[in-house]
């Protein structure tokens, strides 16, 4: 039987792996400005390398619709340049197992996005299975497999009707 601190440092790791997720989706939403457009590069690329803190250097992203990623860098220069001029990621769902330093975790993220090239608004649902190591006293993604559930589109963008009163 595991004692209270045991149980208790097992809670606060997965604490510290959900506020890591948490800091990884406020970055990529962070590109974009409240009228749905892209930032100006330079400021994507401070946002985008400050999202890559959560990644070891040697990790591995897995994205399933645009491509696979190995390395900080790597992954740092797909997420500055990423092909959403708009987008909200929400990761839900978390399934966390602590193992002694390292961790895994399951999510299901829901994301609003739109795309940049064509200004097609899309839903888009996908499972992501990561591996977590903890590192000098703190938790960092190793591994992110995403398992792409569906990407719909939408006639409008975003912006047509954005914070219109509902009328049914």
């Amino acid at each position: 039987m595991e004692t209270i601190e045991q149980r208790l440092s097992k809670l606060e790791a997965i604490e510290e792996i959900k506020q890591l997720k948490a800091h990884y989706a406020l970055c990529a939403d962070a590109k974009y400005t409240e009228e749905h457009e892209r930032k100006p590069q330079d400021e994507i690329d401070q946002i985008a390398w400050d999202q890559c803190s959560v990644f070891t250097e040697g990790a591995l992203w897995d994205n399933g619709l645009f491509g696979r990623f190995e390395g900080k860098t790597a992954i740092w220069e797909f997420l500055r340049a990423t092909p959403w001029k708009f987008s909200v990621h929400m990761f839900m769902n978390p399934l966390i197992t602590i193992e002694g330093e390292q961790a895994k975790g399951s999510w299901v993220i829901w994301e609003a996005a739109t795309l940049e090239k064509s200004d097609q608004a899309v839903f888009l649902s996908a499972t992501l299975e990561d591996n977590y190591v903890r590192r000098t006293g703190r938790w960092y993604t190793d591994e992110v497999r995403m398992t792409n559930r569906f990407l719909t589109p939408f006639e409008q963008p975003w912006t047509v009707r954005r914070n219109q009163p509902y009328r049914p």
